[in-house]
């Protein structure tokens, strides 16, 4: 994404376009928009949990969460809502701590790791967590940001490696603190139905205010930077589709001024409210989204590969040799694990429900 997005100035749709023709690429923007409404939804129905926490409505809680996210996107800049959107991130290394507070077993943990269970659970669980730290929507997300930055260069390129090295390293400390720290809590239940069932794992460690206080951050920092993701993912892509240019300038402290990212965003929201007002159960549903990601992945890596290997980017740039065997070779190793987890969990789970 970060050599396409140096080398073409152009978000992933854009390329797809260009090199592959519209109806792939508006085939695309159809599955990432529809991916980006679940997962905004996802968004939206984790903070409105932490709001319930605290005795406040969740049609009350819905209503200032669209207000902040479309505030801050409609009044800042790209800048800004990077910085917001990196501040409130950070909250989620809450599940970092806590998974140091609960002492769990290095051995246990490396037991957990690399045992493989026959149950449907294990395989969705599986295709979920890939889902979660590779998500479809950040791939087109990146692509876009780099561009409106305005990076250039071979050292632009080095630089935004590293930043997503360390990124990467990050989302799967956050993923690795969180399924270790429900892990370590010894619950008694078998599935987490609530934020409030997370709250009551943490009781013994860190008591209920502390608790409670703790997975509020962590919930409420991490859904609102990924919903500045997600729609601004979803717009862009829209816009690109569409031939429009979202800022006159790659000055990064100036807002978008086309119409069309200011309506799309409005009606990208509202949709996801009209979803989230059906009063769906939120762990399950934050599940199911996760489900789709990892299904979603094995199309987004196969047009990132082809797009990196092919007449998108300049001879000099492109992916080839040895370096194109390997990005085929783990493109291939997780889109097998997505769908073979997919495959298993679905079949594993019709099985059950048949006897």
């Amino acid at each position: 994404t970060i050599r396409l997005a140096v080398h073409t100035q152009q978000g992933q749709v854009a390329c797809l376009q260009q090199f592959y023709g519209k109806p792939l690429a508006s085939f695309a923007c159809f599955l990432l928009v529809l991916e980006c409404v679940l997962a905004m939804v996802s968004e939206m129905s984790g903070i409105a949990a932490v709001a319930e926490i605290w005795g406040v409505g969740r049609n009350i809680a819905t209503a200032g969460s669209v207000c902040t996210i479309l505030g801050i996107v409609f009044s800042c800049g790209y800048k800004q809502v990077e910085l917001i959107g990196i501040t409130l991130g950070v909250f989620e290394l809450t599940f970092v701590f806590t998974m140091f507070a609960f002492h769990p077993s290095p051995w246990e943990v490396l037991q957990g790791s690399v045992k493989v269970s026959a149950d449907a659970d294990f395989f969705q669980d599986v295709a979920a967590n890939i889902g979660s730290v590779v998500m479809p929507w950040m791939i087109f997300f990146q692509q876009s940001a780099v561009v409106h930055r305005g990076l250039r260069g071979r050292r632009a390129v080095a630089q935004e490696r590293n930043s997503t090295l360390l990124g990467c390293v990050l989302t799967q400390l956050v993923m690795i603190g969180t399924m270790v720290t429900v892990a370590a809590a010894n619950s008694t239940r078998r599935d987490l139905h609530s934020v409030n069932d997370i709250i009551a794992d943490l009781l013994p460690v860190l008591g209920y205010n502390t608790a409670r206080v703790l997975v509020s951050l962590a919930f409420l920092g991490g859904s609102l930077a990924a919903s500045f993701v997600v729609l601004l993912a979803a717009t862009w892509s829209i816009c690109d589709m569409l031939e429009v240019s979202t800022c006159s300038s790659v000055n990064l402290d100036d807002r978008p001024t086309s119409p069309v990212f200011y309506g799309a965003c409005v009606l990208f929201m509202v949709i996801g409210v009209a979803l989230l007002e059906t009063g769906m159960d939120v762990v399950s549903f934050n599940m199911l989204v996760e489900f789709i990601n990892g299904l979603l992945f094995p199309l987004t890596v196969c047009s990132l590969y082809f797009l990196a290997t092919g007449d998108a980017l300049p001879p000099s740039a492109r992916v080839a040799g040895r370096e194109k065997a390997a990005l085929a070779l783990v493109f291939g190793l997780c889109s097998f694990a997505c769908l073979a987890s997919t495959g298993f969990g679905i079949a594993n789970i019709k099985g059950a429900s048949e006897h």
